[in-house]
């Protein structure tokens, strides 16, 4: 079950333009940022 303060921190984060996971565990919901950068190529 989701409850609404995880779903507020979740919007926040989506707000930010980063990623989410939301990774159920025994008491609820964990929500996770995921960011993605890109690496560059020494040539």
């Amino acid at each position: 079950m989701i409850d609404e303060k995880t779903i507020k921190t979740a919007e926040s984060v989506l707000a930010k333009g980063d990623r989410v996971e939301l990774i159920p565990v025994k008491d609820g919901v964990k929500v996770v940022r995921v960011r993605r950068e890109e690496v560059k190529k020494d040539v």
